[in-house]
């Protein structure tokens, strides 16, 4: 395991949920349940999660800051994506419009008859919907980590975008780089942006270590994918904006 920076070249920018960026270890996270899933497809075989109230530790190719039969706040050595260049202006969200309109083949499947003007697009629950988007135009985003480069390069490249909104073409990404930086030390290159600001969600404890690091507000928060689960949330700071 060494020192990595992993960049992603998006030419479109990146849509997000969230005001920091998409966590490296998510992404990974994802492409080995993805290849589980096909796998099963393949050999007939249904994939389900085993306990849905503590969800399956994956062989992710990072280091792990802390252990998980003893650390509940133990997380990989990984950051989230960093949006702002700290050598240049902050990056300013770019609004971007989205329609919606109802299916109404899905309806049907509540009520066999729907006449044209049963559902309306022009007024009430079913109307058509314009929604606004905040996307980031970002031309690289960059990661930084403790892990092994290969198997990173390898899952990679089952990633052709990130972000929300992918299927209109928000968060392309052309190109992966995953770059050796043995000059910086494990522990910034596991929890720290370049420019010594903190780079994901992170316990008390790990940022009491990085001597000056910049810290966002401290809460309860998720610190390893699944990071919808429950099960990873924590006494934890967030990133620095």
């Amino acid at each position: 395991m060494i020192s990595l920076q992993i960049t992603a070249t998006t030419p479109h920018g990146v849509v997000l949920s969230r005001p920091w960026g998409t966590a490296l270890d998510g992404l990974l996270a994802s492409v080995l349940w993805h290849r589980r899933k096909w796998a099963a497809r393949a050999a007939g075989e249904s994939f389900t999660y085993q306990d849905r109230d503590t969800p399956e530790i994956l062989d992710l190719p990072l280091a792990r800051c802390g252990d998980p039969e003893r650390d509940q706040d133990w997380h990989w050595m990984a950051t989230f994506a960093d949006l702002h260049p700290r050598a240049h202006d902050a990056i300013e969200p770019d609004i971007r419009w989205r329609t919606s309109r109802t299916d109404r083949s899905r309806l049907q499947h509540l009520s066999p008859v729907i006449g044209s003007q049963a559902v309306s697009d022009n007024q009430g629950r079913y109307q058509r919907r314009v929604v606004p988007v905040l996307a980031i135009p970002a031309s690289t985003l960059t990661w930084r980590a403790v892990g092994d480069p290969d198997r990173i390069r390898d899952l990679l490249t089952e990633l052709p975008s990130i972000g929300k909104h992918r299927g209109v073409g928000e968060g392309v990404v052309m190109q992966w780089q995953v770059s050796e930086t043995p000059d910086v030390p494990e522990w910034a290159a596991g929890h720290e942006h370049e420019s010594g600001v903190l780079g994901r969600t992170a316990p008390p404890r790990c940022v009491d270590r990085l001597d000056g690091v910049a810290a966002g507000a401290l809460g309860v928060a998720t610190v390893r994918p699944p990071y919808l689960h429950p099960a990873s949330r924590t006494t934890a700071y967030s990133p620095a904006r």
